[in-house]
């Protein structure tokens, strides 16, 4: 049943939207040192994911019991002793919001949830149109789609939080997030979706 495997992995990464959503009540609460705050702890929580899955990788016995409560979410990479995208998510997330101001931090993140599950999602299950190795156009639309979204809700949010984003920053993050999922890099998606567009957001974004 990969189809339902994939559909859980992708809800599970869905679930890493609640990072984005912590960094505003951090923010929010601690608007001088929340970046450092939450930041240090994603790295925290970073290094005890990194000694799971090195042991995932070196113990056998451990090996077993990370199969036996998460074999069917696992790839098969991730199985054979590779870093788990739980791992690249939480450390994309401590870069992210170290490096970027909160509001790119929190919609490159929410990029990262949305739009690549739902590429993922609608192209297993619907892509017919090959782009880039087993990418297709549906998944990508469906990406940049779950991108707009993202950056609609952003736009509606930005007078309440005080953010300053304007509809070109937010296509131009959408855009970049969408090809940084699409196009094969040395950087696992987990972290270049967020970081590119972040950055192509930075670089735009006045202030």
């Amino acid at each position: 049943m990969p189809h339902f495997e994939e559909a859980v992995r992708k809800t599970i990464h869905v679930g890493s939207s609640i990072i984005p959503i912590a960094a505003i009540i951090v923010y929010d609460l601690y608007p001088e040192e929340g970046r450092l705050y939450l930041s240090g702890i994603l790295a925290l929580i970073t290094v005890i994911l990194l000694i799971i899955d090195f042991l995932k990788a070196r113990s056998r016995p451990f090996k077993s019991f990370m199969m036996k409560l998460f074999g069917k979410v696992l790839r098969k990479n991730e199985m054979e002793g590779g870093m788990t995208a739980s791992t690249i998510v939480v450390a994309s997330a401590a870069f992210t919001i170290f490096v970027f101001r909160q509001e790119i931090a929190v919609v490159s993140l929410l990029f990262l949830s949305f739009g690549d599950s739902a590429a993922a999602l609608v192209g297993k299950h619907f892509g017919r149109i090959k782009l880039v190795g087993p990418r297709t156009l549906e998944g990508s639309l469906a990406a940049f789609s779950a991108c707009l979204m993202v950056s609609l809700f952003a736009l509606w949010v930005s007078p309440e939080f005080g953010w300053y984003f304007t509809p070109a920053t937010l296509l131009v993050g959408s855009l970049v997030a969408t090809l940084s999922e699409l196009f094969y890099l040395p950087l696992d998606d987990n972290f270049r979706i967020p970081v590119f567009a972040g950055l192509a957001m930075e670089l735009i974004l006045p202030g």
